[in-house]
């Protein structure tokens, strides 16, 4: 097995802006994923930064997004060169940590990031980031499509609220067998010293 990390959206306007509840989970949301980003670092595996940007006339905008196009970028849009799509300055990084930007929730979905996988030999995901009820749950669910064994960082992963996180996790559990595991379960999977097949949930 090899595994790589994927770190889905840690940029600065998801970290930054929104409601209190969100706020007052960042600050766990980085120690937890930065432990994992040091563990990856440390054993020589990949670490894939995946970011959300858009080009500033639009032309990548979704089908949501679409209606609210006024002929200039809008605020929270993820603008490229805008502070907004920044990569988190608190998210630890290396030269070898590859960069992948994408204009959909999936990290799949028109980027090559498969094939980048593939050519490195990995055949396990760890992912890890922001939204679980949106960008990191729809990837964790296109990888497992591609036959990729996935692994859910429910320590390093939050919602865009608490209700819809935890609806997010038991959907992928109930759907794919999917559950989310502790930073030590993760690092335990990795390295291959815990039983495979587990249905292990955090706390449990």
């Amino acid at each position: 097995m090899k595994a790589a990390l994927l770190v889905i959206d840690l940029q600065r306007w998801y970290l930054e802006r929104g409601h209190e509840e969100k706020l007052a989970r960042i600050g766990a949301l980085l120690s937890k994923t930065n432990d994992l980003v040091d563990f990856f670092h440390d054993k020589g595996l990949p670490v894939v930064k995946v970011q959300n940007v858009h080009k500033e006339d639009g032309s990548t905008w979704d089908q949501a997004m679409r209606p609210f196009w006024t002929g200039e970028p809008m605020e929270g849009t993820m603008t490229e060169g805008t502070w907004e799509a920044e990569r988190h300055p608190d998210v630890h990084s290396r030269d070898t940590d590859v960069v992948l930007t994408k204009t959909r929730a999936s990290a799949f979905i028109r980027t090559d990031l498969e094939a980048l996988l593939r050519k490195r030999h990995v055949d396990t995901v760890v992912l890890a980031g922001y939204a679980v009820n949106r960008c990191v749950g729809l990837t964790a669910i296109d990888a497992w499509q591609r036959d990729f064994r996935v692994i859910l960082a429910g320590e390093a992963a939050i919602g865009t609220n608490t209700a819809d996180g935890e609806s997010m996790w038991k959907y992928l559990s109930g759907a794919f067998g999917l559950v989310p595991l502790s930073n030590s379960e993760v690092k335990d999977e990795v390295t291959g010293g815990a039983a495979r097949g587990s249905a292990r949930r955090m706390g449990t």
